[in-house]
C-alpha cells in the first residue's frame, strides 16, 4: 500500500510511505496528493508538523526502508541514532565505523529520507558541512533543532566541538 503526506515548510516536504516504512523524503515547490490511509502516516504527519515548529521530535519508531549498499546502510543507521538538538563531525562517524570523512558524506548523499534519518545533523569540523537539498535547507533544518546562533557560528567557520543540547 502505498500512502503520501505532505506539509507545508518553506514550500513542502512530501513523505512516501509504502506499507507503513518510510521510503522516501522530497522538499518540493508543489504538495503531493495526500494518500492517508494508515494510522503511522497520520502520526507521521503529525509528528512532522510538530518537528518543523520546533518541538522535539524522535522519528526512529519510523521504519524507513533501507535500499542500500552494507556500508550505506551502517552510515544512516549510526546517524539514525544522532539525538534531536545534537550535532556530530563527518570525521566522529569515520572515526567510530573505521572509514574516511569523505566515504561518510558519499553514504549520506544517498538517504532517500532526509529528516527521518536525520543527516542534517551531520556536519564539517570546519563549517556547516554538505547536503544533497542545499546547504541553506540543511541550516533551516539545524536552526529548528539549535538556533540561529549555533547555525551562524557553522556558516562562518568556526571551529566546531561536539555539540548536544
Amino acid at each position: 500500500m502505498i500512502e503520501c503526506i505532505s506539509v507545508r515548510w518553506r514550500n513542502f516536504i512530501n513523505v512516501y510511505l509504502r506499507n507503513r516504512r518510510v521510503v522516501r523524503v522530497e522538499f518540493s515547490d508543489h504538495p503531493a496528493e495526500e494518500i492517508i490511509k494508515t494510522d503511522v502516516a497520520k502520526s507521521l504527519k503529525r509528528d512532522l508538523m510538530k518537528y518543523l515548529r520546533g518541538h522535539p521530535v524522535d522519528f526512529i519508531s519510523y521504519d524507513v526502508e533501507l535500499r542500500y549498499t552494507d556500508f550505506v546502510k551502517r552510515v544512516l543507521t549510526f546517524v539514525r541514532n544522532v539525538p534531536y538538538g545534537s550535532t556530530v563531525t563527518y570525521g566522529q562517524i569515520a572515526d567510530v565505523l573505521k572509514t574516511s570523512p569523505r566515504a561518510v558524506g558519499q553514504a549520506l548523499k544517498r538517504n532517500r529520507t532526509p529528516i527521518i534519518i536525520p543527516c542534517h545533523r551531520v556536519v564539517s569540523k570546519r563549517g556547516i558541512g554538505g547536503f544533497s537539498c542545499g546547504s541553506d535547507l540543511k541550516a533551516e533544518l539545524l536552526k529548528i533543532e539549535l538556533g540561529d546562533d549555533f547555525v551562524k557560528s557553522l556558516i562562518f567557520q568556526r571551529p566546531l566541538n561536539f555539540h548536544h543540547c
